[in-house]
C-alpha cells in the first residue's frame, strides 16, 4: 500500500513465481503464490483460511535454497476475479534469520532484474 507515493511496507516484495506448500492441517488448499517478502507471503487458496491460523510454509527460492518456516494468517479475502478463490496473507512468526536474509537477497535481485527489463 502506498501513502503519498511512498511505500509503507518494511520489506519489498517479489512477484516472481516460487513453488510453495502451505500446511495448516487441510490438504490441497494452495493455488499459487502471488508475492513474497522477507516478512511474509501472499498466496491464493481455493478455500478460505481463518485469521490467526498457524501454518507451516515451505518454498524453494531456487534449486539450491529451500525455506521452511512458520506463520499466521493475517488476511483472507475473496479474490476480485470472483472465481471462489481467496487471497491469503501470511506473516512469518518463526523463520531463521539466514533464511530471511536469503529471501531479501532474492527479492533485491528480482527488483534489479525488473528494473533492467523496463
Amino acid at each position: 500500500m502506498r501513502l503519498n507515493g511512498e511505500e509503507r511496507r518494511r520489506y519489498p516484495r517479489s512477484r516472481r513465481a516460487v513453488s510453495a506448500v502451505i500446511d495448516h492441517g487441510s490438504p490441497g488448499v494452495l493455488n499459487h503464490v502471488d508475492n513474497i517478502s522477507a516478512n511474509g507471503v501472499m498466496c491464493h487458496t481455493v478455500k478460505p483460511v481463518p485469521l490467526m491460523t498457524k501454518v507451516g510454509i515451505a518454498f524453494d527460492l531456487n534449486k539450491d535454497k529451500r525455506i521452511e518456516c512458520e506463520g499466521i494468517v493475517v488476511r483472507c479475502e475473496p479474490d476480485e476475479k470472483g472465481d471462489d478463490h481467496f487471497k491469503v496473507a501470511i506473516l512469518y512468526t518463526n523463520i531463521d534469520e539466514a533464511d530471511r536474509r536469503a529471501i531479501s537477497t532474492f527479492v533485491d535481485r528480482d527488483a534489479k532484474q525488473s528494473a533492467l527489463d523496463d
